[in-house]
């Protein structure tokens, strides 16, 4: 049994390594997506402002930085959530907040302690008193730092985000896709004729893609650190159980809808319906509190949003096993999907 299974092992890398696309989409669409969307953006530094403009000095601060070529200026308008609370989740990295007159100091320069966010704090500090050293007033705002929320920087969301995406397509394209395709082409019946038990098949499958799973969340986590500055010193072995988890999980999955699906056409109608959900309310590209209250609710049940969670904790919040309960239910419900998934897979499974 172990021996046909490092067989087939080795002839599903074999497989691999000759599938340029499927490499494509494993290795180096997730790292594009990381360097891209984590360093995209516009080069000006995003400052909004607040409160009383009427003053003179307010005035003719607003139109400075307005006209400025490394400021982009705009009014705060959302009044659901307040200014300082947007500096905390990193929804604003700088707030210039103007005072009632004979309120007190004219203005007010609020900034969030996060390390990435350090140079333009510089900068825009430069920017302002640029103003005042030759404008009406002899000193301006000095910057007040504001601290950051735990879950404040997209790095913190889009790392494990698209780790947990990639996890995921490999399991429903990479695994479930594949095995019903080699179904519809004959070849279990083919293997059948060899006598060869369906356990070492999938097995060999199966340990393909859990190294493939483990080498993509690899190079990325690496990535981070070695151009995001993201935490290394963390509890490894919290860290390997979670992507088994979730590796398992999604792999799960996507033998579940090969054995539920008559057709090829069927199992891709059922991944697509599925897997664009998942990744939305998984938190990939966005964080999930942007989305309404009762959606979150959903959310929060999905596979993929806990192992986005329970990565983000270990790796950003250094949660090791001494505090496993801070992730507990995040484990738990990886482990309630995989027997789920499998369930399934093992009462429709034919071969």
């Amino acid at each position: 049994m172990i021996g046909k299974t490092w067989v087939f092992f080795k002839l599903r890398m074999l497989q691999i390594s000759y599938d340029k696309s499927a490499l494509f989409f494993c290795y180096v669409l997730p790292v594009l997506l990381l360097l891209g969307v984590g360093y995209a953006g516009d080069s000006r530094i995003a400052l909004a402002y607040g409160g009383d403009v009427a003053t003179a000095e307010a005035k003719g601060l607003v139109a400075y930085l307005d006209k400025h070529e490394l400021v982009k200026l705009e009014r705060y308008a959302d009044a659901a959530t307040p200014a300082r609370e947007a500096l905390q989740n990193n929804q604003l990295k700088h707030y210039l907040e103007f005072a009632a007159p004979g309120a007190g100091a004219p203005a007010r320069l609020y900034a969030n302690s996060l390390a990435e966010n350090r140079v333009e704090n510089t900068a825009l500090q430069s920017v302002i008193d640029g103003y005042y050293r030759k404008g009406p007033a002899p000193a301006g705002p000095q910057q007040e730092t504001v601290a950051i929320g735990k879950f404040g920087s997209k790095i913190i969301s889009l790392l494990p985000g698209l780790i947990g995406m990639t996890l995921l397509i490999v399991g429903l394209n990479g695994f479930g896709a594949l095995l019903i395709e080699e179904e519809h082409h004959g070849l279990y019946k083919n293997i059948k004729t060899i006598d060869v038990s369906p356990v070492p098949f999938l097995a060999g499958l199966f340990m393909s893609r859990m190294m493939i799973a483990y080498s993509v969340a690899a190079s990325l986590y690496l990535l981070g650190i070695f151009v995001f500055g993201v935490p290394f010193d963390i509890d490894y072995l919290l860290l390997l159980l979670v992507l088994t988890l979730g590796a398992v999980s999604f792999l799960a999955m996507g033998l579940a809808f090969a054995t539920i699906s008559p057709s090829v056409t069927a199992f891709t109608g059922i991944t697509n319906f599925v897997q664009m959900p998942l990744i939305l309310l998984g938190g990939v590209f966005f964080s999930v509190k942007a989305l309404p209250e009762w959606v979150q609710w959903i959310a929060v049940g999905t596979p993929l949003a806990q192992f986005n969670t329970a990565l983000q904790a270990i790796v950003f919040d250094s949660v090791g096993f001494a505090d496993l309960g801070k992730v507990l239910p995040q484990v738990a419900g990886l482990m309630g999907w995989s027997a789920l998934a499998l369930l399934v897979a093992r009462f429709r499974f034919r071969w």
